[in-house]
């Protein structure tokens, strides 16, 4: 999968190439990892790496810097940086909403209360009331719904992407011609 054109465009504008980027600034805090393909074509492998990651990421509550969490985590698992970046915004005023009422009911039930009970609670109980006194909760139902989402994810990714198979010896500009199929 090639990226659209006007983002490459928009790249090319910020001097962001891998040859620009070998040697500099960046490259040198960073390794040859900043410039590896998998941060930045999305392959199926890079992907679901991405989402490993990132999804958990997402998941965890009122973590400052998940973004620049994220960029670090793609770049020890050499996952997709643009998708892990973006799974950041999941996480939102807007979803809070369903998130925290979620993570906080997995979290009770993982600590051994009653489902009944706390489904009741979770989504009927005033925010300073009933999560200032969960945190545990709150936290380990993140965690718990973090890693079982991004394995599940994984394991999705992998099974319904397909990568574009190559024709071999032929580069990807020289698989079609320049206008077009003839």
């Amino acid at each position: 999968m090639r990226l659209p054109y006007w983002i490459l465009r928009w790249m090319h504008r910020q001097r962001l190439s891998r040859s620009r980027l070998r040697g500099g600034r960046i490259h040198r805090l960073l390794g040859d990892g900043i410039i590896s393909k998998a941060l930045w074509v999305p392959t199926r492998g890079s992907l679901a790496r991405a989402w490993l990651v990132g999804f958990p990421i997402t998941v965890v509550p009122f973590l400052p810097g998940q973004s620049v969490l994220a960029a670090i985590a793609a770049l020890m698992v050499r996952g997709n940086l643009l998708l892990c970046i973006a799974l950041q915004f999941l996480s939102n005023p807007f979803t809070a909403a369903i998130q925290l009422p979620a993570c906080y009911f997995v979290g009770e039930v993982a600590r051994g209360a009653n489902p009944r009970e706390v489904w009741h609670h979770a989504w009927t109980a005033k925010w300073t009331e009933e999560y200032a006194s969960g945190f545990k909760s709150l936290y380990l139902g993140a965690v718990i719904i973090g890693i079982v989402g991004g394995v599940l994810g994984y394991a999705i990714i992998l099974q319904t992407w397909k990568d574009k198979v190559r024709p071999k010896g032929v580069r990807s500009d020289e698989s079609m011609p320049p206008f077009g199929p003839q």
